[in-house]
């Protein structure tokens, strides 16, 4: 039941990042992209947001994969030690 709830608390908090940046991009001017009925310009924008959601998850992953590693030295040094 616990992985359950982070489950959908961690789906919760990925919405609502989607949520944020999706509406920051058609305040800032998107919605003309939206609006113009251009297939073009609607598929940039959609890139435009999906582009950022890749990015922002490979951030994330990059980072853990970091405190991963230094994790697995610091272990390393302490079996040494021992």
């Amino acid at each position: 039941m616990k992985d359950k709830i982070k489950l959908l608390l961690r789906w919760v908090g990925i919405f609502l990042l989607c949520l944020i940046v999706i509406y920051l991009f058609v305040f800032f001017g998107g919605w003309k992209l939206f609006e113009s009925g251009d297939t073009i310009l609607i598929e940039v924008g959609v890139a435009f947001v999906l582009s950022f959601f890749v990015f922002v998850i490979n951030e994330v992953v990059m980072g853990l994969e970091k405190r991963v590693k230094t994790l697995e030295e610091r272990i390393n040094e302490l079996e040494k030690k021992e």
